[in-house]
């Protein structure tokens, strides 16, 4: 069965030339406004409200599934705006086919070491004609009632990556990316001449100041969500400090310096963010589809210039949104267990059926089993190093 959270997905043929065909949806829990946000964001100041912390103890443990990380239904309280809708303009991209478990969400990074030729052309129409920005497309395995045609199921949801770095090597290049905001995939056809792959998307729109463009929030659910974000802030500071006592960083933050992660990456690619550099991520400027003008280089085009300036103002609403993508990251020291109820939670995350709220209370739980498990790790190595010492005075 496929991993909760896609709900839509398209079929490609074998040579993936095009998608002619829509594999049947399971219907959405509910109707109505999505769940849109509220207020909160990264290290924002307190206004005398916080949630209680929880102990190890508290934490729950996770499921043996993750039927628990499909959202409820829930009654909303907030008001429909009256908005005229624009239509969204549809653009081509270069697009890159990963497996579902390596969905890549806004505020996470991926090395890609490209060597084949037509990965390497693909980056050289990235970095002249796109500004750096392409597609990072995800497919799944066919479905247990489905017969294989040889055709791939692929992610209705995309996540436009911007390149952040390009590292020339003498045999292809090593390529630091970064998930900016999601995009719904319209089309995919393969690039005849060149042999990479092309999408048509248009882009799933931000937040606005003030809500989603067709529903503003309520009083209280903007209390809720500024309740979660409290508390998802509170974990990831526990779950950082925790970090730098089980691997005797001491608050170094070499422990969490990605600069030099592109030489870890040998051959083909691996995720190299973080919880702190995603945090980073959060004050940073949107980049979203609607943006992109080409042709258009990428030395040419300075994505990030209005956060060098200091010119990016987000409001609470969209500082909350870019935390509910940025805090479902890798902890370090986790388990096969661990990695795979973190990709649940994403595949769920990236789904247009869920929203910002979904998404903040999808983190508050993930966030509860990191910091409950660091902290095991962490008494344990405290026992274990207390012996040792018990030992050594022994032996003295």
């Amino acid at each position: 069965a496929a991993p909760a959270g896609h709900r839509e997905m398209m079929t490609a043929t074998a040579s993936v030339s095009l998608v002619p065909r829509v594999t049947p949806a399971r219907p959405a829990r509910r109707v109505g406004p999505r769940a849109w946000g509220g207020s909160g964001g990264w290290r924002r100041p307190r206004k005398g409200r916080r949630m209680d912390r929880r102990s190890a103890g508290d934490a729950p443990k996770p499921p043996a599934d993750n039927s628990d990380l499909e959202p409820e239904q829930r009654d909303y309280t907030g008001t429909l705006k009256q908005y005229e809708e624009v239509p969204l303009v549809p653009k081509k991209l270069p697009a890159m086919l990963f497996p579902a478990e390596e969905v890549l969400l806004p505020g996470s990074a991926q090395v890609l070491h490209l060597y084949e030729a037509r990965f390497l052309a693909l980056l050289d129409e990235v970095t002249n004609e796109t500004g750096g920005l392409f597609a990072h497309v995800t497919f799944l395995p066919p479905a247990q009632d489905e017969t294989d045609d040889g055709g791939l199921r692929v992610n209705q949801v995309a996540t436009l990556v911007r390149v952040e770095e390009v590292q020339r090597e003498e045999v292809g290049a090593k390529v630091t990316i970064i998930g900016e905001s999601r995009m719904s995939l319209r089309e995919l056809e393969e690039k005849s001449q060149r042999g990479y792959l092309v999408g048509t998307f248009v882009p799933i729109p931000v937040m606005q100041d003030d809500g989603s463009a067709a529903y503003k929030p309520s009083k209280t659910e903007l209390d809720e969500v500024e309740a979660l974000a409290d508390f998802i802030d509170d974990a990831v500071n526990d779950c950082v400090a925790l970090v730098d006592k089980l691997l005797d960083g001491d608050g170094d933050d070499k422990l969490w310096d990605t600069s030099d992660a592109a030489n870890e990456v040998e051959w083909g690619h691996g995720e190299v963010g973080n919880l702190k550099r995603a945090m980073a991520w959060i004050e940073g400027p949107y980049v979203t589809l609607d943006m992109l003008q080409v042709p258009c280089a990428m030395s040419e085009r300075d994505w990030l210039r209005d956060a060098v300036e200091e010119r990016v103002r987000h409001s609470e609403l969209q500082l909350a949104e870019r935390l509910s993508f940025a805090c479902l990251q890798v902890a370090p020291a986790s388990t096969e267990a661990d990695y795979a109820r973190l990709v649940s939670c994403r595949n769920v995350a990236m789904s247009a059926q869920h929203g910002l709220m979904d998404r903040l209370r999808l983190g508050k739980t993930l966030l509860e089993e990191q910091r409950s498990a660091l902290r095991a790790k962490v008494a344990l190595k405290s026992a274990f190093g207390a012996a040792d010492d018990a030992k050594k005075d022994d032996a003295n």
